[in-house]
């Protein structure tokens, strides 16, 4: 019994521990998964009158930003509800596995439009760059184990940053 009191309490901080090394992992490989996603759907040309939107307030980039899955009527619901899709445990988006994390994305802009391969030339290098649409997904995922909590701050942010040519 006495071994058993000694051995126990470590036996389950390591199994915990463990356990959320496995679930960072997880959620790791789903939101990296979520934000490819999210730039594959922001690239395509459908996305133009988003990118536009986004663009008509001015400013080499502007974003627009929502929650996984996102509310309908939300300027990013199309794009919102295809990364949900990618990690759904029941095939909804209300059934992500990255639900409440937050999906940004910027495109950038020129005289209040978004631009478009259009405007990157071989012949211009300082404008490769001016067709690249920015997405950004952060996730806080809350640690189960106690102890590891006085060591890494709770909740860990898990974040994937891409960025991606515009197709339009």
């Amino acid at each position: 019994m006495a071994e058993l009191a000694i051995a126990l309490p470590v036996v389950l901080i390591l199994g915990l521990g463990v356990a959320d090394i496995g679930r960072a992992f997880y959620y790791r490989e789903a939101v990296g998964n979520a934000s490819r996603q999210a730039a594959r759907i922001a690239v395509l040309s459908p996305q133009q009158a988003t990118g536009d939107g986004a663009c008509a307030g001015g400013g080499a980039s502007q974003s627009l930003s929502t929650t996984i899955p996102p509310a309908s009527g939300n300027a990013l619901a199309t794009i919102g509800n295809e990364v949900a899709l990618e990690s759904t445990s029941n095939g909804q988006p209300a059934g992500t596995a990255v639900s409440g994390a937050t999906l940004t994305v910027t495109w950038h802009c020129a005289s209040n439009m978004a631009l478009t391969h259009a405007t990157a030339t071989s012949t211009d290098p300082a404008n490769t760059a001016s067709d690249a649409i920015d997405v950004q997904i952060s996730y806080s995922m809350p640690l189960i184990t106690p102890f590891l909590t006085n060591f890494i701050a709770s909740p860990v942010i898990i974040r994937a940053d891409v960025q991606s040519r515009v197709q339009y």
